[in-house]
């Protein structure tokens, strides 16, 4: 291991700066392309329902990938906070995101012909494991792009690679549409699974080619009640920061019928399954779209703007379903859903570092993800149980209303907080 001083890291970073740049930017292309050919909005829908599964299955995607990404970062922030390297963890742990959707594909040929129903389950398992991974590594692979990464450049990393793996994820997206219509099933979402399998490895690759320098961290050493018992404290104090929290909550709540965008309108409108890689490919076109402009205008104007109009795109979204008369209504509705994504990836994330200090930082984000992911979680479930006692659209109305009320509190009352600072 090659031992870097505190005062070599600046040309450590500048030395490996291009490698660096490039590697992981197509790090994030590939990963990006992967998760196309597995969309839990789009392509993992359809697999469960042909696999036996009903609404409450259905809404479980969202729900698992909810609460893999969000109550995990607490422990993963602990496990990597004095690590001098934050490289080697990520390669080692990231293992078990990728590999899950390789055994996938191979149960579909080898279990899914005999035994559907145990195949969706074990299906389900496994993606749970892959968020769960995902949510523990994403402070260490924060943490890691931020060291390796000019603070002025970061942005445009994210650009590139985000960029860059939105139009290879349009292609992926043509390409599962062509897996699931011309190939039957189980071997048409197979090729999907083998193809997600084959983009993950090639990200891994570059991830792996990578150089990041050793930093010793200096850190109070909490422990883990230590850290919890500090959280309460932070709403009291910060006003403003627990509106936000209020906001999102409700925002999350409202989230409870984007799993069921695809199964609906395939329904609704009489269309086959092939349809999801066409509903996948404006979903992308969107995301990656809105990615590029989303991200400079928080910068000019206010991430609470920019994340305020992701909220407001998720109304328009849930309008299109419920007075929706052909398909192109959802078409709309997954176009506003990709600004809705953008938005939360680039804002959401931004907006959450400029309400803490420097120094409360992981506490803050420790406290939000806390706070938000059992609604996250618990959400797309009640939308499941809601679309089979009430149906679709009464249920698309409700996500519309807790949206709704998402959109007021962040819009109205949550204050910019540069401009309270």
């Amino acid at each position: 291991m090659q031992d870097i001083k505190t005062k070599d890291i600046e040309n450590f970073v500048a030395r490996y700066y291009k490698r660096n740049f490039i590697v992981n930017a197509l790090d994030m292309a590939f990963f990006n392309m992967g998760s196309t050919f597995y969309s839990t909005s789009t392509i993992f829908p359809v697999l469960i329902k042909n696999l036996g599964g009903g609404n409450i299955h259905i809404g479980l995607l969202p729900a698992i990938t909810n609460l893999g990404w969000t109550i995990p970062s607490i422990i993963g922030a602990k496990m990597i906070e004095k690590l001098p390297r934050k490289l080697d963890f990520i390669l080692k742990w990231t293992i078990g995101e990728r590999l899950p959707y390789l055994i996938i594909a191979l149960l579909l040929i080898l279990l899914a012909p005999s035994n559907p129903t145990l195949t969706m389950y074990i299906s389900l398992s496994l993606l749970f494991i892959a968020a769960l991974t995902g949510g523990i590594l994403y402070p260490a692979w924060l943490d890691y792009i931020a060291k390796i990464i000019p603070p002025a450049k970061r942005g445009t990393l994210f650009s590139v690679g985000f960029g860059i793996g939105g139009v290879m994820g349009i292609f992926a997206s043509f390409l599962a549409r062509q897996f699931i219509e011309v190939y039957r099933f189980p071997y048409n979402f197979f090729y999907c699974f083998i193809s997600a399998s084959i983009a993950l490895g090639l990200s891994y690759v570059f991830i792996a080619l990578a150089k990041e320098p050793d930093l010793i961290v200096n850190s109070d050493d909490l422990s883990l009640t230590q850290y919890i018992k500090k959280l309460p404290d932070i709403l009291k104090a910060d006003r403003n920061f627990t509106l936000y929290i209020v906001g999102r909550i409700f925002s999350a709540l409202g989230s409870m019928g984007i799993g069921f965008y695809t199964i609906y309108s395939l329904k609704v409108f009489n269309l086959g399954d092939e349809y999801a890689g066409v509903f996948s490919a404006f979903l992308l076109s969107s995301q990656t779209a809105s990615t590029f402009l989303v991200g400079p205008l928080g910068d000019l104007k206010g991430h609470k703007l920019v994340l305020s109009v992701g909220i407001l795109s998720l109304l328009m979204g849930y309008l299109g379903l419920i007075v929706g008369i052909s398909p192109w209504t959802s078409y709309l509705a997954f176009i506003f859903l990709g600004i809705n994504f953008s938005t939360f990836m680039t804002s959401g994330m931004a907006l959450l570092t400029e309400f803490a200090p420097a120094e409360l930082r992981p506490v803050y984000v420790g406290l939000s993800n806390t706070l938000i992911g059992p609604f996250s979680f618990t959400a797309p479930i009640i939308g499941g149980i809601l679309a089979n006692r009430i149906g679709y659209k009464s249920m698309f109305l409700i996500a519309f209303i807790l949206t709704l009320l998402g959109f007021f509190v962040m819009a109205f009352l949550v204050k910019e907080p540069r401009k309270t600072q």
